[in-house]
């Protein structure tokens, strides 16, 4: 689905070229002058591209299969999906804000910031989101099971 042209056109791409907006007016508002066009976030000596994988759409699939999933209400399955979407794009924003700034001051170690550390933090960022919905806004024992065995 994430990869389906239509959608990958008019959802992922439109919300990438956000992320980037975003963050270039958050660095603004911290003293780092940048610009942005499209998914690309740039200042005078230093830019990055904003691509698939780095958006936080994978992280936020996840979170939404693991709360689709799991035997809840609908309503406490929108309390998650309403808790969880920005919550990753929060620390989505944290990440390529701090890595706009790793890649200015420290460009060596970028790549690796980038691919090792910042991206198994996501992925279990999204897990721990979905932790904190299942043990605070599911009630257990009040679900349908699906499936009645006699």
């Amino acid at each position: 689905m994430l990869n389906y042209k239509p959608f990958h056109s008019k959802v992922v791409e439109p919300f990438t070229a956000f992320i980037a907006f975003s963050a270039s007016k958050i660095l603004n508002l911290l003293g780092t002058w940048t610009s942005v066009s499209g998914t690309n976030l740039s200042s005078r000596d230093f830019g990055i591209n904003i691509v698939d994988g780095c958006n936080g759409v994978f992280a936020t699939a996840i979170l939404l299969a693991g709360i689709i999933a799991y035997p809840s209400r609908i309503k406490e399955k929108l309390i998650g999906i309403l808790i969880g979407i920005p919550a990753i794009f929060i620390i989505n924003q944290l990440r390529v804000i701090s890595l706009f700034y790793l890649g200015r001051t420290h460009p060596t170690v970028f790549e690796e910031v980038h691919v090792y550390v910042w991206q198994p933090i996501i992925i279990v960022f999204a897990i721990l989101v979905w932790d904190f919905w299942a043990r605070n806004f599911v009630q257990k024992g009040k679900v349908r099971k699906a499936f009645v065995s006699d």
